[in-house]
């Protein structure tokens, strides 16, 4: 664990390998994977190229000492980075169909994709339940030995500082929530829960329920007074 003054927001260009391996050790949850994704470099492309290269500028890393324990991953132009999700799509689409063919796919990265695809199409049903005038987005990711609030606070104080920087009137994020337990603490994020819908995936890898929050965070709801210090210190 470690107090938001341990915590330093470092910028995810030349720390990209970071993210990469920061983005397995943490894709259940806050854990790794227990088994090996087939298909795996499509899937990573697909979640994480856009950020790593079009919109590296608003991400960033959170470090302790010289050890990574989180990320945020900002999008500010929603129609570059739908039109190069097209593509990547189609890309592990393609990877995911040749691999079946040839029977080199293993049992648990069928259901795997199986339960993303299911995923999607919810995802594609809440995304309707969003305000029309929100089109950024953040993805926190914190490593679960530091899931006490401090490493995320930080981050969301970064979504908040881009979101304010951009002249955006808010941004959209998603939140698992294992049995509505975090609905709760939701109040402390600050921001509005607009749809509410099961993550197929991460149910069936934790064996619990796990609910996936869409939540809204709002220009006057934002802190932008901790990071600002922060960058011009830097």
């Amino acid at each position: 664990m470690g107090s938001m003054s341990e915590v330093r927001l470092e910028p995810i260009r030349g720390r990209e390998n970071q993210v990469r391996e920061l983005f397995w050790s943490t894709l259940t949850i806050g854990e790794p994977l227990k088994f090996d994704l087939s298909c795996a470099e499509q899937y990573e492309n697909l979640s994480l190229e856009w950020y790593l290269n079009s919109g590296s500028a608003d991400c960033a890393i959170a470090m302790i000492g010289d050890k990574p324990v989180g990320y945020c991953l900002v999008c500010t132009d929603h129609e570059s980075f739908e039109n190069l999700q097209k593509r990547l799509i189609t890309k592990l689409l393609i990877a995911c169909a040749f691999t079946l063919l040839t029977f080199r796919m293993n049992a648990k990265s069928r259901r795997f994709y199986w339960y993303r695809l299911k995923d999607s199409f919810t995802i594609m049903r809440t995304r309707k339940d969003l305000p029309t005038d929100v089109t950024m987005h953040a993805h926190l990711n914190v490593h679960h030995s530091h899931h006490d609030g401090s490493v995320s606070l930080k981050l969301r104080s970064h979504a908040d500082w881009v979101c304010n920087s951009h002249g955006a009137l808010g941004y959209f994020g998603e939140m698992n929530a294992v049995g509505g337990k975090r609905i709760v603490s939701l109040r402390r994020v600050g921001g509005a829960i607009v749809a509410n819908s099961k993550n197929h995936t991460f149910s069936w890898l934790t064996g619990q329920e796990i609910q996936r929050l869409t939540l809204v965070r709002r220009l006057e709801q934002l802190d932008v007074s901790d990071t600002k210090t922060e960058r011009k210190a830097a």
